[in-house]
């Protein structure tokens, strides 16, 4: 909810940063009824995944999932 509020509150481009992999990627063991309804918020926010490319620096640390 916090986020329709945002998105209500802040007409015109915004963007929302994080790693979101874990939620909505089926590959982790996780909630799926749970990891469905984070999708469903992504679509109705319309919230799209900006790509990367070509980018100097990364980050890692050196840990597996």
């Amino acid at each position: 909810q916090e986020l329709r509020d945002i998105r209500d509150e802040c007409p015109g481009l915004w963007m929302l940063c994080g790693d979101f992999n874990l939620i909505c990627r089926g590959d982790f063991n996780l909630n799926h009824r749970m990891m469905g309804r984070f999708r469903r918020v992504l679509n109705d926010l319309a919230l799209k995944e900006v790509y990367l490319s070509g980018r100097r620096y990364t980050w890692s640390n050196e840990q597996s999932p």
